[in-house]
């Protein structure tokens, strides 16, 4: 269908819409990618490693398991490179594995064998807040300790499962020492958890209310352009006699347009027609879920305060999707 003009004296107004194939197009692939950037976030969101089977099944090791050994003189210490390290399970949960290095004081006697290392978890991972439900991890597993060929270097590693942590904050505390003589070296572990299905949810409302106030925006627009179409067309018309003349009944369509009986719902399919309408809704979409992704991967205990978390993003979401705004002023909208 070709666009064509009704013609009549000193008026001309549009009778028939662009080619509806262009715009039936236009709004398939504007759902189309809506509906990849409503998905790109939260997979973003929860595409953290979880570590392989084969490093899980390498946590044979349990806490409080070892060999007794005799007593090692002169004393020495065990010296962890790093006292305290962090883990962030995301917003999936999983298996995280952290690699820790003792450095002993001086070479360890050639009769000490690492089995007689202990390896005790002073606590679990804990949930951290006065005013969080105390949660705690699973057990605590580790992998077998290796002893270096200089014998003054110890390495193995602290396996910690996240299934069943909420949201938040989590330290535990591990510690290492071997018979008499061998004095511990203690670790700290801190760990973040996300809410991945609130973020998701959020986002989902969120974003469906953004759609909702741009489809209503869009339908203020057509509306408004109606009005000034009918008001363009009686500033032209002219009073015989007590008769308006000027005036033809093609106004009927953009009177009715403009302050018809639920205009702006009536409006709808004219706007979700529009090439520009999901041009720029696109673009929005694409900003606010940038500000939506992050707020969460800044937050690494999002959702650990489900109000407060949850009003961050969807305030980030409706801030961003202003952007639609400058656009439609830009293109005269």
């Amino acid at each position: 269908m070709e666009r064509r003009l009704c013609r009549k004296p000193g008026y001309e107004l549009s009778c028939a819409p662009a080619p509806v194939h262009r715009h039936v197009g236009a709004t398939l692939v504007g759902v189309a990618w809506l509906a990849v950037l409503l998905l790109a976030a939260p997979a973003l969101a929860g595409s953290q490693g979880t570590g392989t089977s084969q490093e899980q099944s390498s946590c044979t090791r349990k806490a409080g398991t070892f060999s007794p050994g005799k007593s090692v003189a002169p004393p020495l210490t065990l010296t962890p490179d790093i006292p305290a390290q962090t883990v962030n399970f995301g917003g999936g949960r999983g298996w995280k594995f952290v690699d820790v290095v003792l450095r002993a004081s001086q070479p360890l006697p050639a009769d000490f064998n690492v089995r007689q290392l202990d390896l005790e978890v002073l606590r679990r991972l804990v949930s951290q807040g006065d005013t969080t439900t105390t949660v705690a991890s699973g057990p605590i597993t580790f992998t077998e300790p290796r002893l270096n060929p200089r014998r003054d270097v110890i390495t193995f590693t602290i396996c910690l499962s996240g299934a069943g942590l909420s949201a938040g904050h989590y330290a535990g505390a591990i510690t290492a020492e071997g018979p008499d003589g061998i004095g511990p070296a203690n670790l700290t572990i801190n760990a973040n958890a996300k809410n991945r299905t609130l973020f998701r949810i959020t986002l989902a409302i969120s974003g469906t209310l953004v759609l909702v106030l741009l489809l209503w925006r869009g339908a203020t627009t057509v509306q408004t352009d109606a009005a000034k179409t009918v008001a363009a067309a009686v500033s032209k018309a002219t009073v015989d006699g007590g008769t308006i003349t000027g005036l033809t009944s093609d106004l009927q369509t953009p009177a009715a347009k403009a302050v018809g009986d639920k205009a702006r719902w009536k409006l709808r399919r004219a706007v979700l027609t529009d090439p520009f309408f999901w041009l720029s809704t696109i673009i929005s979409a694409a900003f606010a879920l940038t500000a939506a992704f992050t707020v969460y991967s800044q937050n690494t205990g999002w959702g650990a305060d489900p109000a407060v978390d949850a009003f961050a993003v969807a305030s980030a979401v409706l801030s961003a999707a202003g952007f639609r705004s400058l656009l439609a002023s830009g293109a005269g909208k």
